[in-house]
């Protein structure tokens, strides 16, 4: 594995990436971004690093870009609820 702050850096990217592309309609797969997340606190908890490291910044980054992330994916999966309702009611039924 990388060192943390350069992990960190790769696991902003990807959230970037994932937010584009829920912003674009697409389906994401969160699998790859969770496994380095755990792995990079793994490796923090087992080596912490010294007192004002410049991941804090980071870390704290990251938690704001998923929980935006977060928020994103509901609004993705609100709409593509209100869509299929709207593919299931008949067209005749929808304007009474």
């Amino acid at each position: 594995m990388n060192n943390p702050s350069e992990q960190l850096e790769n696991i902003t990217e990807m959230i970037t990436k994932a937010r584009d592309a829920v912003y674009a309609g697409t389906i994401i797969d969160m699998t790859k971004i969770q496994g380095l997340v755990q792995e990079v606190c793994i490796v923090i908890q087992q080596n912490p690093p010294a007192d004002g490291w410049e991941g804090h910044d980071k870390i704290i980054s990251i938690i704001t870009n998923l929980n935006l992330l977060a928020e994103e994916l509901k609004n993705q999966q609100k709409q593509v609820e209100e869509e299929a309702i709207k593919k299931s009611v008949p067209k005749n039924q929808a304007k009474t």
